[in-house]
């Protein structure tokens, strides 16, 4: 009888489980969007960040672990994470964009600069949102809680 208790709810916590499995951000990168907007045009939002930056540490486990966000940026954005001090070569829009050091071990994308400079100067996080004609539409650098995420991205 124990053994048919424990097997009846081992069986209605896994399906519990399962039910409630998070949805998951989907990650594209800046060599797809093309492609993509010939699809569906939709907006891109973009996370540049670096490995060093706890703000951008604190936005990868809070604002886009939240459900609302993941749902709209999903459903409505191609969204794209991009480390600011990515060494490889990026074609975006039948152009290169290169990482420049600046340092011993240090440097930054030239498409993070392009798309991240506010006034002058590229801090970290900085969010961006494209519109399908790669017009920027809006810029923030700095940490987006998941309540002003979802304002933002409801806008």
């Amino acid at each position: 009888m124990k053994y048919i208790l424990f097997l009846s709810a081992f069986l209605l916590f896994s399906t519990s489980q399962l039910n409630a499995q998070e949805e998951k951000l989907i990650l594209y990168g800046f060599e797809q969007i093309d492609s993509l907007l010939t699809i569906e045009e939709r907006p891109m939002a973009i996370f540049i960040h670096t490995d060093w930056c706890r703000y951008c540490k604190n936005m990868q486990h809070t604002t886009f672990e939240d459900e609302k966000v993941i749902k709209k940026l999903n459903e409505d954005f191609y969204f794209i994470s991009f480390d600011a001090e990515e060494e490889r070569t990026i074609t975006f829009r039948s152009h290169p964009f290169e990482f420049k050091p600046n340092g011993r071990n240090s440097g930054v994308h030239s498409l993070a600069q392009a798309l991240g400079t506010i006034e002058g100067e590229l801090t970290y996080p900085v969010f961006v949102i494209l519109n399908p004609s790669y017009e920027i539409e809006f810029q923030y650098n700095a940490f987006l809680s998941g309540k002003k995420m979802r304002e933002i991205l409801n806008k």
